[in-house]
């Protein structure tokens, strides 16, 4: 059957016309691929030139077929500029597209469209529309003139200058669209080709060109290749990124978190042959979430640990199009992490270790499991003799027993020994000792105690192992050091307690005695006073008053020798400071009937101390007064906030007090004569420490010495409910804060 030329061509027109309209209506919906609006104009353009073929070869009026073919050059020559706009936004070079450099564009692509409109006026184009009969087909051709040739050498200049954009870009370093480029430019060849054709006469007919059809099949194949084909998407940059021999897994994967390129180590690490199109999370669950985190991790049934490194794909314009990962092995460092983390979380159980054969297990138990060693023992000292104090199985299987033992009078030397002996570490091979599936071991010393030893089947061992070996001997010796310090406190403690013991009975004894004593005697007194003159009755009356004096003095040194012995939380109580400060007053009143003293309470004021804070403050008191010179005696009390601490300021209008004596007067060795009554202040500087407080000694302006108490502030109960994070007040006195004066 024979084809009719003109219907397949029309046919191909009207299918081309269709691709080019197509092809625009999905680039509208593509917007954020690269050039996609661009490429829709163009294959807009295309379309349109297809429909305008198709009408010239339906028309058989010659003027027609002229009016016709000026539409359908105007569609041609748009086709070329906008191929020129195209090449320039998908190489990246948009910043181009001014309208300085437009206009030019559109009037030199738009020449002969313009000289044919303006024929009329200059005649420098010849169009001739001639009906020629070719292949039995009559149909109208356009026939042009000389200056022809010149036009189509300036449109074949804007197309190859296109072209030349593209392979450019095709080898551009950063180039994350090789493959889609390298698709585009074989495309565009075929109308390229066909023009050349149809320009040289090599056509079927005049009046036939099959250019808009093969630019619509191009038009098809590219349009496929920008907005279906995601394997042409987005490669990675170029061979000297991603290298195939790197031990590292490389992977490279476009915005859907799909794998588009990979190297060896990566199709070992996915266990897949070629993953190339694979989605990440179908081969390895949870890697992308990895990956997206940053973190250190493992995954799958590996032991391996790696730490992902992400490097952006980004296209011409700056838009992340896919992720280059590199997945580092840092299974080394990750190990030694761990190896550290669990050292450093075993230490606090090692220190708490009650026995010395419980810090030896852990150290086996550590050594074995962490350390990756085979077997392990420790040996302690115990006369002069190394003894296996724990030891691993497979040492106890095949070790014969008596090298496990080590002392200075064996023979050979015991290699034990020697390393209790020297204090230094030794590698030693087992080799030649029979203990076979043993190669050799590493002895550390533990001080004091006895030697560590770490044994394995490898016949050296690594660096790394030697260095924690070393740091797992030091800790287990600490705790070791630990263990023998708690067993002297605990003896300390008990020799102490048998001190307290003997110190209570004896002082009960003693003020048993006195207070009998004193019975005795005031009753004694009492039983003669009728027979005592009244003029000598005061002497009674004074043997009365010292035996009370005693009596009492005996109840204040049991209170004391309470307070020295008790522990801290048991020895502080909250003492209201206002009522202490008072009664004290009180006393000292009653005591020296010329002495002034005024007391400023300016709050409810709460300490932490106990019954023998009266006491204290009288001493201070009656040495303000005692070193007194002036005629009348005046003492000022006032109290303080000093942040959590409460300062008693009690100052005196004496003779002041030397520098040297503020630095000494409360050392227990001053004679009665530099302070006249030192025990006092040596008791109140006893007790101020006992409750966590401080007591110092500054000038009085213009004359006298302030004494300055400062006490632990007290926590009532309604400020601990206030505040929740406070403590109890027995805890808060246990936690006294550290001060410094300057004294």
């Amino acid at each position: 059957m024979d084809v009719d030329i003109a219907t397949v061509a029309i046919l191909g027109n009207a299918g081309g016309a269709l691709i080019g309209f197509a092809i625009a209506v999905v680039a509208t919906r593509n917007q954020d691929v690269p050039g996609a609006r661009q490429y829709g104009w163009l294959a807009l353009a295309g379309g349109c030139w297809c429909v305008l073929s198709m009408w010239q070869l339906v028309v058989s009026d010659p003027a027609a077929v002229k009016t016709v073919y000026l539409l359908s050059r105007t569609a041609a020559m748009q086709v070329i500029g906008l191929w020129v706009v195209f090449a320039l936004v998908y190489t990246g070079r948009q910043s181009w597209l001014r309208p300085s450099s437009l206009v030019p564009l559109f009037l030199v692509v738009n020449a002969d469209v313009l000289l044919l409109v303006t024929d009329q006026a200059h005649d420098f184009v010849e169009v001739a529309a001639v009906p020629v009969t070719q292949l039995g087909t009559t149909l109208v051709a356009i026939q042009r003139g000389p200056t022809f040739a010149v036009l189509l050498t300036v449109s074949y200049g804007l197309l190859l200058f296109g072209y030349g954009l593209l392979t450019e870009f095709l080898f551009r370093s950063q180039n994350v669209y090789r493959r889609q480029t390298a698709a585009i430019i074989v495309g565009t060849g075929l109308p390229i080709f066909v023009a050349v054709l149809y320009d040289f006469g090599y056509t079927p007919h005049p009046a036939i060109d099959f250019t808009p059809v093969a630019f619509s099949l191009n038009a098809l194949l590219v349009g496929w290749v920008l907005f279906k084909d995601e394997s042409l998407s987005v490669t990675t940059l170029s061979g000297d990124t991603l290298v195939d021999n790197l031990p590292d897994p490389v992977i490279a994967l476009n915005d859907d978190c799909v794998i588009i390129d990979y190297n060896a180590a990566a199709a070992s690490a996915l266990d897949h042959p070629d993953p190339d199109g694979e989605p990440l999370d179908d081969l390895a669950p949870g890697l992308a979430d990895h990956i997206e985190r940053g973190e250190v991790f493992s995954f799958g049934d590996s032991f391996t640990y790696y730490n992902p490194q992400t490097t952006s794909l980004t296209d011409q314009f700056g838009t992340e199009r896919g992720r280059l990962v590199v997945l580092r092995d840092v299974t080394g460092q990750q190990r030694r992490q761990d190896r550290l983390e669990a050292l450093q979380a075993a230490t606090q159980q090692f220190i708490e270790a009650g026995t010395a054969e419980a810090v030896a297990e852990m150290a086996v138990e550590f050594a074995t499991a962490v350390l990756d060693q085979n077997a392990a023992g420790v040996f302690l000292e115990d006369d002069t003799v190394l003894e296996p104090a724990v030891i691993s199985e497979s040492i106890e299987q095949n070790v014969d027993e008596e090298l496990l033992y080590g002392s200075p009078t064996d023979e050979p030397e015991s290699k034990l020994w020697k390393t209790y002996e020297t204090g230094e570490i030794q590698a030693v091979s087992l080799d030649q000792d029979g203990l076979d599936p043993l190669d050799n071991a590493l002895m550390l010393p533990l001080g004091s105690h006895g030697v560590m030893a770490i044994t394995s089947h490898d016949s050296t061992l690594a660096t790394e192992d030697r260095r924690y070996a070393a740091i797992l001997a030091q800790t287990t010796q600490v705790a070791l050091d630990q263990v023998e310090r708690e067993r002297e406190l605990r003896q300390s403690r008990s020799s102490v307690q048998r001190r307290r013991e003997q110190i209570e009975f004896f002082n009960g004894v003693l003020r048993h005695s006195l207070h009998n004593a004193m019975v005795v005697i005031r009753g004694r007194a009492e039983h003669i006073r009728d027979s005592v003159p009244r003029s000598k009755q005061r002497h009674l009356d004074s043997i009365s008053d010292w035996c009370g004096k005693l009596t009492d003095m005996s109840e204040t040194i049991r209170d004391i020798n309470n307070t020295v012995t008790a522990s801290e939380a048991e020895r502080l109580d909250t003492v209201d400071l206002n009522a202490t400060l008072r009664r004290s007053i009180e006393s000292l009143r009653v005591e020296y009937d010329s002495v002034s003293v005024s007391c400023e309470l300016n709050g409810d004021y709460r300490v932490q101390a106990n019954e023998l804070l009266e006491e204290v403050l009288l001493s201070i008191f009656r040495n303000a007064v005692d070193h007194n010179d002036a005629d009348t005696p005046r003492v000022i009390v006032t109290v303080q906030q000093a942040s959590d601490w409460l300062q008693v300021r009690i100052a005196d209008n004496g003779p002041g007090m030397s520098d040297e004596l503020k630095t000494t007067v409360f050392e227990r060795g001053l004679s009665p004569d530099q302070t006249a009554g030192g025990f006092g202040l040596y008791f109140v500087s006893v007790m101020m420490d006992l409750y966590g407080g401080t007591l110092w000694f500054e000038d009085n302006h213009p004359t006298g010495t302030v004494a300055i108490l400062e006490f632990q502030q007290a926590v009532t109960g309604d400020e601990a409910e206030d505040d929740p994070g406070s403590d109890d007040t027995e805890t808060a006195a246990t936690e006294a804060q550290t001060k410094s004066h300057n004294r």
